[in-house]
């Protein structure tokens, strides 16, 4: 049996779950390479952990021919990383799904993947019902909007804010929109937005809604879809990483879902 070689990019709490969950429990199929962040002391931290490199630099990563190399880090990253991946053979398997409602760069990644026979292969992040939403908007011509539902401190720290604080007592929504807006005030927070609409309206065509709701201890996603044959309502809730309220753990496992199917005689 074929064991793929794996590296991961970024060391926070989501590609930290990754890298401990597969050394654990995915060793007969992949064998993780090493670990790189812009932080070189979490990247040796996590290294020690799961016994593999601590990369020192992002050309290292690339020298090393990983088959697949894991995003964990930031849209921005992602931008500046994933052409240069891709041109090198290597499948992507990015968590920053913010970064391609850039339509250029979207291009770009679509059309260096296909030159360099690699693809990039996108989790379903905090959300799901990709399958259903996907062949929804096969069918009909159809409107797809997410909401959002946010504790304010998972929320702070937004560009769109400037610097604002959110109410601790008062409900609020911050922010109506499309996706492809939503990415640039929300980098960090709306990731799972740009995933639905990629699979399904495109960015410029998602409708957001984006809501801070204090005392609210989870992360909420309400997806709707309608059509003339179909209507499709999704609701997903999480409780935010302990080590970055911004983002769910639910996210880093479907990474590894996903890393499941991909060697999985039988996937979903």
């Amino acid at each position: 049996m074929k064991k793929y070689k794996l590296a991961i990019i970024g060391t926070g709490s989501l590609g930290s779950i990754i890298g401990k969950f597969v050394t654990q429990n995915m060793s007969q199929n992949y064998k993780i390479l090493g670990v790189f962040s812009g932080r070189t002391e979490n990247a040796v931290k996590l290294a020690d952990e799961i016994n593999c490199k601590a990369y020192k630099s992002f050309e290292e990563v690339i020298g090393d021919k990983p088959d697949y190399i894991v995003e964990a880090a930031f849209p921005d990253v992602l931008k500046e990383i994933g052409g240069r991946i891709l041109a090198n053979g290597i499948n992507l398997i990015p968590l920053s799904v913010g970064a391609l409602a850039d339509n250029e760069f979207y291009d770009k990644v679509k059309e260096t993947a296909s030159e360099n026979k690699c693809r990039v292969h996108i989790p379903s992040g905090a959300v799901g019902g990709f399958d259903v939403l996907h062949a929804s908007m096969l069918m009909d011509d159809v409107e797809v909007s997410i909401i959002t539902e946010k504790s304010p401190q998972s929320l702070n720290g937004a560009p769109i804010l400037k610097g604002r604080k959110l109410s601790e007592k008062k409900s609020e929504e911050i922010y109506r929109g499309s996706a492809k807006e939503a990415i640039e005030h929300f980098p960090e927070n709306i990731n799972v937005a740009v995933a639905i609409a990629l699979a399904t309206t495109g960015a410029e065509n998602t409708k957001v809604s984006i809501n801070s709701i204090p005392g609210f201890e989870n992360n909420k996603h309400t997806i709707k879809l309608i059509g003339k044959t179909v209507n499709v309502d999704v609701k997903i809730e999480t409780t935010p990483s302990k080590d970055n309220p911004k983002s769910s753990a639910l996210a880093a496992y479907s990474v590894i879902s996903l890393l499941e199917n991909l060697v999985s005689p039988i996937t979903f």
